[in-house]
């Protein structure tokens, strides 16, 4: 009878054992597997960190491993935008951008392919793409260079805010007569194009120029913008119809 009392003592001390190494091992394993886990989030959202730069449109970007960023466009019209910023993971390879820009309304997508990111957002952002650069990116050296740069300054000067206007107005009005009298306006970068004899200041079509990009709205409704490039704005509206606009405006 003792020798079974001590043979059952002997199994159960083995089964107690046995139970704690297993537990003291899954918890190590899953301590690994969360340690493992966070690691692999870690890498993954900070991929995106680094300097990004589109040379020809004169844009830049830099994100930072804390989750800031500043982005840059040296723009050939108008004042710079240089706006700080901050990005989230939100999907493989796809992030989210807050600006702190009262123009930019709504979160920005940004999504990296390799070494290209394309930045897209709703109407009032023109989808932007530049490519990585391993090289030390100082912002604001970017700027004064793309300035100094003579092939900017020679798609400033062929920009011209009041075919623009009359571009913008046409497509927005479906056309107009084109002996009417027309009013051009410019106050602080941003354009205003509208009827002379208009007694609906509502009417008139009010626009920002960057670069070859242009974003119009009727100043009656200004949450309803549209950005397009001039170019394709100048498709769509008839060339010799825009000439005699121009003409025929104050």
């Amino acid at each position: 009878m003792k020798n079974y009392k001590r043979m059952a003592s002997v199994l159960a001390l083995g089964l107690l054992a046995t139970t704690l190494t297993a537990c003291g091992a899954n918890k190590t394993d899953n301590s690994a597997s969360s340690s493992s886990t966070v690691k692999t989030s870690q890498k993954a959202a900070d991929t995106l960190v680094g300097a990004y730069q589109n040379t020809q449109k004169g844009t830049a970007v830099k994100f930072n491993a804390n989750g800031t960023g500043r982005y840059v466009y040296a723009d050939p019209v108008n004042s710079d935008t240089d706006d700080q910023l901050t990005w989230t993971k939100t999907g493989d390879n796809e992030y989210t951008l807050k600006f702190d820009d009262s123009d930019v309304t709504s979160p920005v997508t940004a999504h990296l392919s390799g070494n290209q990111l394309t930045l897209t957002g709703d109407s009032n952002w023109a989808t932007d793409s530049m490519s990585r650069t391993t090289a030390s990116l100082n912002l604001d050296r970017y700027l004064a260079a793309h300035h100094g740069n003579s092939d900017s300054q020679q798609a400033s000067s062929s920009v011209d805010p009041r075919r623009v206007g009359a571009m913008a107005f046409q497509t927005t009005y479906n056309g107009m007569p084109g002996q009417e009298r027309f009013v051009f306006n410019s106050n602080g970068g941003t354009y205003s194009f509208n009827e002379a004899n208009s007694d609906d200041d509502g009417e008139a079509i009010e626009y920002k120029i960057k670069g070859n990009t242009v974003t119009y709205w009727r100043a009656g409704d200004p949450t309803a913008k549209h950005t397009t490039s001039i170019q394709s704005l100048a498709n769509q509206t008839d060339s010799e119809q825009i000439d005699s606009i121009v003409s025929h405006t104050n």
